[in-house]
């Protein structure tokens, strides 16, 4: 059977903005979309690990797919400026 989830229509993510990209509430790294395919996949470009222990799969500059639907994104330009 194939995964029911919400789709997300082309406009939902600009290519050359910046999200910080979390799973379970755990902020993994922040990334530049690249290229989002709609519905389903985006292309993106690490900008900045958020983790130490993951610094190495997250290295600024390494582009990948994601699978939107399972993972949070919020643009950086929403976050509070770190003092």
């Amino acid at each position: 059977m194939k995964p029911v989830h919400e789709k997300l229509p082309k406009d939902s993510f600009e290519p050359g903005e910046t999200y910080r990209v979390a799973m379970n509430g755990t902020d993994l790294y922040e990334a530049e979309v690249v290229k989002f395919h709609g519905g389903c996949w985006a292309t993106v470009r690490v900008t900045r690990p958020m983790l130490e222990a993951m610094a190495a799969d997250y290295a600024p500059g390494t582009e990948f797919d994601v699978k939107v639907a399972q993972y949070d994104f919020t643009p950086t330009s929403s976050l509070p400026s770190p003092s």
